[in-house]
């Protein structure tokens, strides 16, 4: 009977077996981490030549002759003619629509920069009231950034 199971005992293919296995493995996950490296850089590149990401805040005042003041905090630079502001009140309806006239300056804003007032003409601004802007590219016609604030 002693010879019937020694096949049970021989161990000389289970190395090369486990072998095999692990470089499959280790191929995969290299594969695996070059296809995500590949995929989530090229999202990036898509989306830095297109339509330029910024961070803004500014200072909006109401009254009889409202205007906003823009204040770019980080991202990429801004030409202020091509951009346009839709301005939300706190229920989400728009109350107006325009596009950054050629009169504000600077006429390119980066980090650390802020905008001479922009006039929101034929909007009612509430001192008081909560209003989202979202800010556009007219070019791409694709949102930059979107600000809540409270007008003055």
């Amino acid at each position: 009977m002693k010879g019937k199971w020694k096949f049970m005992d021989d161990e000389r293919g289970v190395e090369n077996a486990v072998y095999s296995i692990l470089m499959i493995a280790i191929v995969v996950i290299v594969a695996l981490m070059i296809g995500s490296l590949v995929l989530s850089r090229g999202g990036q590149l898509q989306v830095l030549a297109g339509t330029p990401k910024a961070s803004l805040s500014g200072v909006l005042n109401g009254g009889a002759s409202p205007s906003l003041l823009l204040n770019h905090e980080s991202g990429d630079p801004l030409n202020v003619a091509q951009l346009s502001l839709s301005v939300f009140d706190d229920g989400g309806v728009q109350i107006g629509s325009i596009t950054v006239p050629d009169t504000v300056t600077p006429a390119a804003i980066s980090s650390g920069m802020q905008t001479s007032a922009i006039q929101l003409t034929g909007m009612a601004i509430t001192s008081g009231n909560r209003y989202t802007i979202k800010i556009s590219d007219t070019q791409s016609k694709q949102q930059i950034g979107m600000m809540v604030l409270v007008a003055r």
